[in-house]
Parts: C-alpha cells; sequence; structure tokens
C-alpha cells in the first residue's frame, strides 16, 4: 500500500535519490554509459532538487509507504495555467505497481481543483513511452512539429477532459 502527499522543501534529497536511482535504470542501454554516468550523479541531483524545490513554479508529489519510505515522484512546471509534467520517476523495485499512474492522477486532480481550466503537457523518449499507458488517463499523441524538439522525443498533451474532470 502506498500513500500520495505534495512534496516540501524538505523533502528535495529523497527526490534526488529517487531521481538517481530511477534514471539510471530508465536510461541505461539507451544512452550511452559514460553519458547517464556523467549527467546522473546523486551530488548533481541533490543540488538540482534542491533548488528547484525552492522555485515558486515547481510543484512536486510524492508516493510513500506505510513506513514513510518515498518511492516515486511527479513534477510540474507551471507557467500561469500551462502545467507540463516534467518528471515522472518512481524506484525501480517499485515499478509496474500502479505507482505511477496514481502521483499523475492525484496530483492532476489536485491542480485541477484550484485550476479548473489549467492545460497540460509531457515529453517522453519515444524510445520508452508506453503510449497505452498514458491514453487510458486522457493523453493523446500531439503531431506539432514547433513542439517535437529532437527525433528521440516526442509530446504528449491532455485533453480537454481529464478523468471526467474539466480542465
Amino acid at each position: 500500500m502506498f500513500f500520495i502527499r505534495k512534496a516540501n522543501p524538505e523533502d528535495y534529497a529523497d527526490i534526488a535519490t529517487i531521481h538517481f536511482k530511477s534514471w539510471h535504470a530508465a536510461y541505461l542501454g539507451l544512452l550511452p554509459a559514460s553519458y547517464i554516468n556523467d549527467k546522473n550523479t546523486l551530488c548533481k541531483k541533490k543540488k538540482m532538487w534542491q533548488g528547484l524545490m525552492a522555485h515558486p513554479d515547481v510543484s512536486v508529489w510524492i508516493a510513500y509507504d506505510a513506513h514513510h519510505n518515498n518511492l516515486g515522484f511527479i513534477g510540474y512546471f507551471t507557467n500561469h495555467k500551462d502545467y507540463e509534467i516534467t518528471t515522472l520517476y518512481v524506484l525501480p523495485d517499485y515499478q509496474g505497481l500502479g505507482i505511477g499512474t496514481q502521483l499523475m492522477t492525484a496530483s492532476l486532480q489536485a491542480l485541477l481543483e484550484s485550476h479548473i481550466n489549467a492545460h497540460f503537457s509531457l515529453w517522453v523518449l519515444e524510445a520508452i513511452v508506453c503510449f497505452a499507458r498514458l491514453s487510458r488517463i486522457g493523453y493523446r499523441y500531439s503531431i506539432n512539429d514547433s513542439i517535437i524538439t529532437s527525433p528521440l522525443r516526442i509530446s504528449y498533451q491532455c485533453p480537454f477532459f481529464f478523468m471526467g474532470i474539466r480542465s
């Protein structure tokens, strides 16, 4: 069993650890190991998340278990009524249990409660996207060339309705 809550600035070290471990597992085999090892260090992630958690336009939610061990997180960057999901990571041992889906659902519902006309988007690597999972919760593929920044990235945009809640 796991729970979801809005993160606070003191969570930066746990978020960094989840990001570090999950990023390594997710991209190993997709990106050169030298790139992964250079860009993905725990020290860099801690410094990055310490700064991000203090930024007023960043919102993060955390999934945790009954023992208060943090298992995953989702992060948004806000620009007026536009919300871009910038990170969604779950520790490798806990992937496939629905934690990512619950993080996305709970955070989107919380944001929609306070920003009814919000627009949501996210970027994913084409090599790791599971469109069936994204489409189940209301995302659709966008072929807008101005959104696609490289051949490896595709954009998904949330439509006007998400889980029956007007966005």
